[in-house]
């Protein structure tokens, strides 16, 4: 990375930063301020102090200089508390709205992307990289603190460090010692050794640190650990399961696996990072040997009083911590600056999907036309085609079933058609025009869909069904109630203002995986969109239940175009139109009764299949029900 890109990586990273939150920086700053004020101050107060007693000063005197020297103090330290709790809210608010900024990027980047497992490892290190991002305002402000330190402590003390002595003690080598000439050595030395410090720790330390925290294999690694500590033993509804086949140490063995292997890992770096540290220990030691050195001889010359000795070893150590503070400023931000470009490498993922300019046409009469024509696709980092040579042309109001077996390319096709993909090969057309030069939200609209790993979340059952705060409860109702669910809901307490789930109310209704999906049905009928697919709809109901949900379908849909994907052939007899795939191609498509009579692969699916279907099974099934009831 040449200069000038690190030098606008900067820039960027620092006006990041302040967009996050800028009142967190003011006062940051402000303290940083207050703490050199006190540093020095503490110098002051303790070799005046010093002086006074050694001079015999009126008690009067040091008793007065004790409680301004403490209201001092006193006024400083409130402000300091003062400024950090400030600066703890806005902490608060920089991480929520960092974690917004990556959350908003997740939501809104192209699905491409999202079943991408690298996106995934982008994003741990982003959200590494935002938590550096701080450290920009952190580092610069060490090193102005720093420069600030140092320029006072020179100015402070250069009247001490240059104040010539005499007598037998002032010649030879401890004459030297005592003369500007020796000041200018001894701070020379002090300058060179910190700076080297500071250079080497930030070339071969900071480095060291910056590869191994950057590692792939150490990012996979705390995802995975994150995974099962988060996502498995902190949520409450996999408790079953891990007790039941006791997975305990199934759990345990994968993280003490991530573990040992960043453990493993790690090591690698260990004794290099000793062998850095050693070094920088001797230079701070050597550092440290000269500074007291040239103060003690100073003192043996008699050119310094006691109070002046121990302020003068004081200045001249701010004056060694200001060279560290920018030395170290340096090296931590030539770390930082990598994490940083790691953040802007996710925020800065492309959305390589056509948004389109042309609004789709709003029709009263839902006139649409869909098409495939010739259309082909292959997931990114495959070889092989998902879809091979797919024509299909539907109208709204017509029902059409996609069946086949596992792999065979029924969701892959829906997830094209609602651009979650486009085609490798080929275009999909709306009204006869490609559905890229749509305006992308304009035609999402068109679509209610439900997915067969469709999620609810611990919202209310009303804003689950509305995916709004702001909703129709008379339109919800209605909508659950065609759905199937209605009963359960509308017979809760709260009714469909209900909170799914227990994560966050104790009274929150648990639902079963057959409810969930009539939920997620009942989503689809809110959105009111021209076009609705359900993908496996009724995966997670028994045969009798998903009679009933397929018998009101026509009054579901109504003039709606719908597309069925389903294993249960008997949501097939539903449907104008069937369309059998097989390897990702169209193999049949026909009627229910027509594709029988061929005996093709619709045929046998339908063989496999046929004693579930039966209506005389369907009739015992209903009785049964009833009896049971």
């Amino acid at each position: 990375m040449t200069f000038k890109e690190k030098t606008a990586l900067i820039k960027r990273g620092l006006k990041l930063t302040e967009e996050m939150d800028g009142g967190r920086t003011a006062r940051i700053s402000a303290g940083k301020a207050l703490h050199v004020v006190q540093d020095f101050l503490h110098i002051f107060i303790v070799s005046k102090l010093i002086d006074m007693v050694e001079k015999y000063s009126p008690w009067p005197d040091i008793l007065l200089f004790t409680v301004i020297t403490a209201v001092a103090e006193l006024a400083i330290f409130i402000a300091l508390q003062t400024l950090d709790i400030r600066k703890d809210c806005h902490q608060f608010t920089y991480d929520t709205n960092k974690k917004k900024r990556l959350w908003d990027k997740i939501i809104s980047m192209d699905y491409v992307h999202i079943e991408n497992p690298d996106t995934y490892i982008a994003y741990h290190r982003a959200m590494q990289g935002m938590a550096r991002s701080q450290r920009f305002i952190y580092s610069f402000l060490e090193m102005a603190a720093g420069v600030v330190s140092a320029v006072v402590a020179i100015i402070i003390i250069a009247p001490l460090a240059f104040r010539s002595g005499g007598g037998s003690r002032g010649e030879g080598f401890m004459g030297f010692l005592s003369s500007p000439w020796g000041m200018a050595a001894a701070a020379g030395a002090v300058i060179v050794i910190e700076v080297a410090r500071g250079l080497y720790n930030g070339k071969r330390g900071y480095m060291q640190i910056s590869q191994a925290n950057n590692n792939r294999e150490v990012l996979q690694n705390d995802r995975k650990a994150s995974y099962y500590l988060e996502n498995i033993t902190r949520n409450y509804r996999n408790g079953k399961d891990c007790r039941v086949y006791d997975e305990r140490e199934l759990i345990a063995g994968e993280y003490r696996r991530c573990v040992k292997g960043n453990v493993k890992y790690f090591k690698k770096y260990m004794w290099k990072i000793c062998e850095i540290n050693a070094v920088v220990s001797f230079l701070v030691l050597a550092s440290s040997v000269i500074m007291y050195g040239f103060a003690a001889a100073r003192a043996i010359s008699g050119i310094l009083t006691v109070g002046e000795i121990v302020s003068f070893v004081m200045y001249f150590d701010r004056i060694r911590q200001g060279i560290s503070s920018v030395t170290n400023g340096i090296g931590n931000m030539s770390v930082d600056i990598d994490f940083v470009g790691y953040a802007f490498d996710f925020l800065d993922i492309p959305d390589e999907k056509y948004k389109g300019t042309i609004p789709t046409e709003k029709r009263d009469d839902n006139e649409y036309e869909f098409e495939f024509r010739h259309v082909w696709f292959k997931y990114p980092n495959s070889e092989e085609y998902a879809l091979k040579d797919i024509c299909l042309k539907w109208r709204i109001g017509e029902r059409m079933a996609l069946v086949g077996k596992n792999g065979c390319g029924k969701s892959t096709l829906i997830k094209l058609l609602c651009r979650l993909y486009d085609p490798s090969e080929g275009e999909i057309t709306l009204n006869g025009i490609d559905i890229r030069k749509y305006q992308y939200d304009d035609y999402m609209a068109l679509f209610s869909v439900v997915f067969q790993d469709s999620e609810l979340f611990s919202f209310s059952a009303a804003e689950n069904v509305a995916c709004d705060a702001d909703y129709d409860g008379e339109r919800v109702k209605e909508c659950v109630i065609k759905a199937g669910v209605g009963d359960r809901l509308l017979k809760t307490e709260n009714g469909i203002e209900s909170c799914l789930y227990k994560d966050f109310d104790d009274c929150g209704i648990e639902i079963s995986g057959g409810e969930a999906q009539k939920l997620c049905l009942a989503r689809a009928i809110y959105k009111g969109a021209p076009f609705i697919v359900l993908d496996e709809p009724t995966a997670s109901l028994d045969p009798i239940s998903e009679y009933e949900i397929y018998t009101k379908f026509n009054e579901i849909v109504d003039t709606k175009t719908a597309v069925y994907i389903s294993h249960r052939l008997a949501s097939c007899r539903f449907c104008d139109e069937i369309t059998v795939m097989e390897e990702g191609s169209i193999a049949e498509r026909g009627g229910h009764e027509e594709l029988l009579e061929k005996k093709g692969v619709y045929y046998g699916l339908w063989e496999a299949q046929a004693e579930y279907y039966t209506d005389k099974q369907i009739d015992q099934g209903k009785g049964q029900r009833r009896r049971t009831v």
